[in-house]
Protein backbone atom coordinates (compact mmCIF):
# COMPACT_ATOMS: atom_id res chain seq x y z
CA UNK A 1 0.00 0.00 0.00
CA UNK A 2 1.30 3.64 -1.10
CA UNK A 3 2.31 5.79 2.04
CA UNK A 4 0.31 9.51 2.04
CA UNK A 5 3.57 11.36 3.06
CA UNK A 6 3.03 15.26 2.93
CA UNK A 7 6.15 17.06 1.28
CA UNK A 8 8.25 19.92 2.29
CA UNK A 9 6.65 22.96 1.69
CA UNK A 10 9.25 25.92 2.70
CA UNK A 11 12.76 23.30 2.57
CA UNK A 12 15.53 25.90 1.12
CA UNK A 13 13.78 29.55 1.52
CA UNK A 14 13.19 28.66 5.52
CA UNK A 15 15.81 26.02 6.35
CA UNK A 16 18.55 24.10 4.07
CA UNK A 17 17.30 21.21 1.65
CA UNK A 18 20.66 19.44 2.28
CA UNK A 19 20.23 16.76 5.20
CA UNK A 20 23.76 17.54 6.23
CA UNK A 21 23.39 21.23 5.81
CA UNK A 22 20.31 21.34 7.83
CA UNK A 23 21.51 19.24 10.62
CA UNK A 24 24.64 20.91 10.80
CA UNK A 25 22.63 24.68 10.95
CA UNK A 26 20.51 22.75 13.33
CA UNK A 27 23.30 21.41 15.82
CA UNK A 28 24.69 25.23 15.76
CA UNK A 29 21.81 26.41 17.31
CA UNK A 30 21.47 23.59 19.89
CA UNK A 31 25.34 24.15 20.47
CA UNK A 32 26.39 26.07 23.87
CA UNK A 33 22.51 24.96 25.23
CA UNK A 34 22.87 21.55 25.46
CA UNK A 35 24.73 20.38 28.90
CA UNK A 36 26.03 17.60 30.63
CA UNK A 37 23.02 17.08 32.59
CA UNK A 38 20.07 15.79 32.37
CA UNK A 39 17.60 17.62 30.46
CA UNK A 40 14.60 19.73 31.55
CA UNK A 41 11.16 17.68 31.32
CA UNK A 42 8.55 20.08 30.61
CA UNK A 43 4.86 20.07 29.88
CA UNK A 44 5.25 22.04 26.85
CA UNK A 45 6.86 25.02 24.80
CA UNK A 46 6.21 27.99 22.74
CA UNK A 47 8.78 28.67 20.05
CA UNK A 48 8.91 31.32 16.13
CA UNK A 49 8.42 30.04 13.24
CA UNK A 50 10.35 32.42 11.02
CA UNK A 51 13.02 31.49 8.74
CA UNK A 52 16.19 29.73 10.84
CA UNK A 53 18.52 32.94 9.79
CA UNK A 54 16.30 34.58 11.70
CA UNK A 55 14.67 32.65 14.70
CA UNK A 56 16.56 30.07 15.11
CA UNK A 57 18.77 31.02 17.96
CA UNK A 58 15.50 31.06 19.74
CA UNK A 59 14.14 28.11 19.18
CA UNK A 60 17.63 26.15 19.75
CA UNK A 61 17.47 28.17 23.02
CA UNK A 62 14.63 26.39 23.71
CA UNK A 63 14.85 23.03 22.46
CA UNK A 64 18.51 22.51 23.36
CA UNK A 65 17.79 22.27 26.95
CA UNK A 66 14.33 20.38 26.95
CA UNK A 67 13.86 16.18 26.74
CA UNK A 68 11.69 15.58 23.80
CA UNK A 69 9.36 12.82 24.35
CA UNK A 70 8.67 10.18 21.47
CA UNK A 71 5.44 11.68 21.22
CA UNK A 72 4.27 15.71 20.43
CA UNK A 73 1.20 17.50 19.40
CA UNK A 74 2.36 21.17 17.48
CA UNK A 75 -0.22 23.72 17.37
CA UNK A 76 0.08 26.80 14.92
CA UNK A 77 -1.89 29.45 12.50
CA UNK A 78 -2.41 29.21 8.92
CA UNK A 79 -0.97 31.94 7.30
CA UNK A 80 -2.84 31.66 3.94
CA UNK A 81 -5.99 30.91 5.78
CA UNK A 82 -6.99 28.01 3.16
CA UNK A 83 -9.14 25.30 4.61
CA UNK A 84 -11.35 24.67 7.63
CA UNK A 85 -10.70 26.73 10.59
CA UNK A 86 -8.72 24.17 13.27
CA UNK A 87 -7.44 21.56 10.65
CA UNK A 88 -5.44 18.26 11.63
CA UNK A 89 -3.07 16.50 9.25
CA UNK A 90 -3.72 13.31 8.56
CA UNK A 91 -1.07 11.49 6.53
CA UNK A 92 1.12 9.17 7.30
CA UNK A 93 4.61 11.09 7.68
CA UNK A 94 6.28 14.43 6.72
CA UNK A 95 8.69 14.13 4.03
CA UNK A 96 12.55 16.46 5.34
CA UNK A 97 16.05 16.54 3.78
CA UNK A 98 17.10 13.63 6.53
CA UNK A 99 13.74 11.73 6.05
CA UNK A 100 10.15 10.78 7.03
CA UNK A 101 9.00 12.18 10.38
CA UNK A 102 5.72 9.66 11.23
CA UNK A 103 2.07 11.13 11.91
CA UNK A 104 0.98 9.04 14.96
CA UNK A 105 -2.38 8.17 14.34
CA UNK A 106 -3.56 7.15 17.60
CA UNK A 107 -3.06 10.65 18.66
CA UNK A 108 -4.77 11.81 15.85
CA UNK A 109 -7.47 9.34 16.47
CA UNK A 110 -7.81 10.99 20.18
CA UNK A 111 -7.62 14.63 19.10
CA UNK A 112 -10.50 13.85 16.51
CA UNK A 113 -12.80 11.73 18.88
CA UNK A 114 -12.27 14.86 21.84
CA UNK A 115 -13.29 17.43 19.55
CA UNK A 116 -16.06 18.77 17.49
CA UNK A 117 -14.38 21.61 16.19
CA UNK A 118 -11.42 20.09 14.82
CA UNK A 119 -11.28 18.05 11.18
CA UNK A 120 -8.97 16.68 9.52
CA UNK A 121 -7.76 18.72 6.39
CA UNK A 122 -4.56 18.44 4.06
CA UNK A 123 -4.98 21.34 1.99
CA UNK A 124 -4.26 24.02 5.32
CA UNK A 125 -1.25 22.63 5.89
CA UNK A 126 0.21 21.65 2.35
CA UNK A 127 1.93 25.06 2.43
CA UNK A 128 2.01 26.48 5.92
CA UNK A 129 5.34 26.77 7.50
CA UNK A 130 4.59 27.80 11.16
CA UNK A 131 4.89 23.49 12.08
CA UNK A 132 7.15 22.33 9.59
CA UNK A 133 10.17 24.61 10.35
CA UNK A 134 10.17 23.61 14.08
CA UNK A 135 9.72 19.32 13.43
CA UNK A 136 13.56 19.49 12.46
CA UNK A 137 14.77 20.74 15.98
CA UNK A 138 12.06 17.90 17.40
CA UNK A 139 13.65 15.35 15.06
CA UNK A 140 17.50 16.55 15.98
CA UNK A 141 16.64 16.01 19.60
CA UNK A 142 14.62 12.80 19.29
CA UNK A 143 14.85 11.00 16.44
CA UNK A 144 12.01 8.78 17.22
CA UNK A 145 9.14 11.71 17.68
CA UNK A 146 6.40 11.08 15.61
CA UNK A 147 4.02 14.10 15.54
CA UNK A 148 0.28 15.41 15.42
CA UNK A 149 -0.36 18.48 13.40
CA UNK A 150 -3.25 21.34 13.97
CA UNK A 151 -3.27 24.91 12.22
CA UNK A 152 -5.59 27.35 12.92
CA UNK A 153 -6.75 30.75 13.14
CA UNK A 154 -10.28 30.62 15.39
CA UNK A 155 -10.66 33.73 17.38
CA UNK A 156 -13.70 32.09 19.07
CA UNK A 157 -13.03 31.30 22.64
CA UNK A 158 -15.84 29.15 22.95
CA UNK A 159 -13.88 27.14 19.79
CA UNK A 160 -10.68 27.72 21.67
CA UNK A 161 -11.45 26.16 25.18
CA UNK A 162 -12.88 23.13 23.17
CA UNK A 163 -9.97 21.92 21.35
CA UNK A 164 -7.68 22.91 24.40
CA UNK A 165 -9.96 20.28 26.14
CA UNK A 166 -8.65 17.50 23.29
CA UNK A 167 -5.34 18.71 23.22
CA UNK A 168 -5.13 18.37 27.20
CA UNK A 169 -6.54 14.95 27.12
CA UNK A 170 -4.79 13.64 24.26
CA UNK A 171 -1.08 14.98 25.57
CA UNK A 172 -2.06 13.17 28.96
CA UNK A 173 -2.81 10.33 27.88
CA UNK A 174 -0.09 9.47 25.68
CA UNK A 175 2.53 11.51 28.00
CA UNK A 176 2.92 14.48 24.47
CA UNK A 177 4.99 16.95 24.56
CA UNK A 178 3.01 20.44 23.50
CA UNK A 179 4.29 22.88 21.21
CA UNK A 180 3.00 26.38 19.93
CA UNK A 181 4.21 27.77 17.13
CA UNK A 182 4.22 31.96 16.83
CA UNK A 183 6.15 35.13 16.00
CA UNK A 184 5.21 38.31 17.93
CA UNK A 185 5.49 41.64 16.22
CA UNK A 186 5.45 42.46 12.73
CA UNK A 187 7.28 45.25 10.72
CA UNK A 188 7.58 47.26 14.10
CA UNK A 189 10.74 49.91 14.82
CA UNK A 190 12.71 47.82 17.34
CA UNK A 191 12.37 49.63 20.09
CA UNK A 192 8.39 49.73 19.73
CA UNK A 193 8.30 46.03 18.68
CA UNK A 194 10.23 45.46 22.27
CA UNK A 195 8.01 47.07 24.02
CA UNK A 196 4.81 45.91 22.85
CA UNK A 197 6.29 42.30 23.18
CA UNK A 198 7.05 42.47 26.36
CA UNK A 199 3.16 43.78 27.32
CA UNK A 200 2.57 40.10 25.61
CA UNK A 201 5.40 38.50 27.32
CA UNK A 202 3.67 39.84 30.66
CA UNK A 203 0.24 38.30 29.59
CA UNK A 204 1.64 35.10 28.62
CA UNK A 205 3.25 34.57 31.59
CA UNK A 206 0.06 35.16 33.48
CA UNK A 207 -1.28 32.15 31.53
CA UNK A 208 -4.57 33.65 31.23
CA UNK A 209 -5.93 32.59 27.56
CA UNK A 210 -8.53 35.23 27.56
CA UNK A 211 -5.89 38.44 28.36
CA UNK A 212 -4.15 37.02 25.86
CA UNK A 213 -6.67 36.47 22.76
CA UNK A 214 -7.81 39.95 23.50
CA UNK A 215 -4.20 41.20 22.99
CA UNK A 216 -4.19 39.26 19.59
CA UNK A 217 -7.21 40.85 18.53
CA UNK A 218 -7.02 44.24 19.32
CA UNK A 219 -3.43 44.44 19.22
CA UNK A 220 -2.30 41.64 16.49
CA UNK A 221 0.38 41.17 19.67
CA UNK A 222 1.09 37.17 18.16
CA UNK A 223 0.45 35.54 14.38
CA UNK A 224 0.02 32.42 16.38
CA UNK A 225 -2.24 33.90 19.12
CA UNK A 226 -5.09 31.11 19.07
CA UNK A 227 -2.39 28.17 19.17
CA UNK A 228 -0.71 29.45 22.32
CA UNK A 229 -3.81 30.28 23.70
CA UNK A 230 -5.00 26.60 23.37
CA UNK A 231 -1.48 25.84 24.70
CA UNK A 232 -1.97 27.77 27.96
CA UNK A 233 -5.37 26.62 28.32
CA UNK A 234 -4.53 22.58 27.69
CA UNK A 235 -1.34 23.04 30.14
CA UNK A 236 -3.64 24.68 33.05
CA UNK A 237 -5.65 21.61 32.56
CA UNK A 238 -2.65 19.42 33.41
CA UNK A 239 -2.16 20.86 36.20
CA UNK A 240 0.44 23.76 34.72
CA UNK A 241 1.66 26.59 37.02
CA UNK A 242 3.47 28.70 35.26
CA UNK A 243 5.50 29.43 31.99
CA UNK A 244 9.32 30.81 31.85
CA UNK A 245 10.62 32.64 29.00
CA UNK A 246 13.86 31.59 27.89
CA UNK A 247 14.91 33.87 25.16
CA UNK A 248 13.49 36.90 23.26
CA UNK A 249 15.01 38.54 20.39
CA UNK A 250 14.16 40.37 17.19
CA UNK A 251 15.04 39.87 13.34
CA UNK A 252 16.85 43.11 14.31
CA UNK A 253 19.52 41.55 15.92
CA UNK A 254 20.37 39.14 13.34
CA UNK A 255 20.37 41.80 10.49
CA UNK A 256 20.93 44.54 12.29
CA UNK A 257 18.37 46.72 10.71
CA UNK A 258 15.95 48.57 13.61
CA UNK A 259 13.52 50.17 11.51
CA UNK A 260 11.30 47.01 10.86
CA UNK A 261 11.82 44.04 12.59
CA UNK A 262 9.66 41.04 13.74
CA UNK A 263 10.25 39.40 17.73
CA UNK A 264 10.70 35.84 18.87
CA UNK A 265 10.15 34.58 22.01
CA UNK A 266 10.33 31.24 23.08
CA UNK A 267 9.24 29.47 26.39
CA UNK A 268 8.86 26.53 28.25
CA UNK A 269 6.44 25.03 30.73
CA UNK A 270 7.74 23.07 33.32
CA UNK A 271 6.00 19.96 34.32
Amino acid sequence: MNKKIRPPAVAGAFYPNDRDALLNEIHGYLAGVEGDGEPDKVMAVISPHAGWYYSGHVAGAVFGAIAVPDKVILIGPNHRGVGVSVALDNPDGWLFPFGVVPIDKEMCASLLENSETMESDAAAHAWEHSLEVIVPFLFARNPKISIAAICTNTHDMGEVEEIAVAVAKTAKKFGALLVASTDMTHYMPDEAARKADHKTIDVIKTMDEKALMARVVGEGALCGGPAVAILLSACKKNGAKKINLVRYATSGDIEGKRSSVVGYGGFTVPV
